[in-house]
């Protein structure tokens, strides 16, 4: 997958902007640019993750490093009106999600173990948007523009 983050890092260094080069992709291609991310951070990644509690649910990507997991909602909106409105329905859904991935993962052994993590575990809720937005947290949930993960990445440990 790291040829995705090639190809628009051969964009960038032409003077394209981020936003502008993956305004031309898919939500799939959005997805991954996202998980690729954080794999070059050191995260292990799982895209669509599925489970079940009461019911199924899908994450988008979980990322996971030294008992850290990120819930990851990726939100591939184009600008306009009423995104303050949405991303308040989205936050509220993510959080809803990741709640009962924290119970499903508590719960389940074999989950764990093929997570390749241990009890004591912290589990964050994530949204990756396209464009900057007007906020940067609501709730518990993180809000952060896709060229802004990277740096977000690398000043976690110390915002921990």
């Amino acid at each position: 997958m790291i040829i995705i983050i090639d190809e628009i890092e051969s964009q960038l260094r032409k003077g394209t902007n981020i936003e502008d080069i993956l305004e031309k992709c898919d939500w799939k291609k959005f997805e991954s640019v996202i998980s690729e991310i954080f794999q070059e951070n050191g995260f292990n990644t799982k895209q669509n993750f599925r489970f079940k509690t009461k019911r199924r649910y899908e994450i988008d990507i979980l990322a996971i490093k030294n008992n850290q997991i990120f819930c990851i909602d990726c939100k591939w909106w184009g600008r306009g009106r009423y995104k303050k409105s949405g991303l308040k329905k989205a936050v509220i859904l993510q959080e809803k999600r990741t709640k009962e991935f924290t119970k499903f993962l508590n719960k389940n052994i074999i989950a764990r173990n093929l997570l390749k993590v241990t009890p004591g575990h912290a589990i964050y809720s994530l949204l990756a948007t396209l464009h900057e937005e007007d906020m940067i947290k609501e709730n518990k949930t993180l809000i952060i523009p896709v060229w802004k993960v990277n740096r977000f990445l690398t000043d976690f440990d110390n915002m921990v």
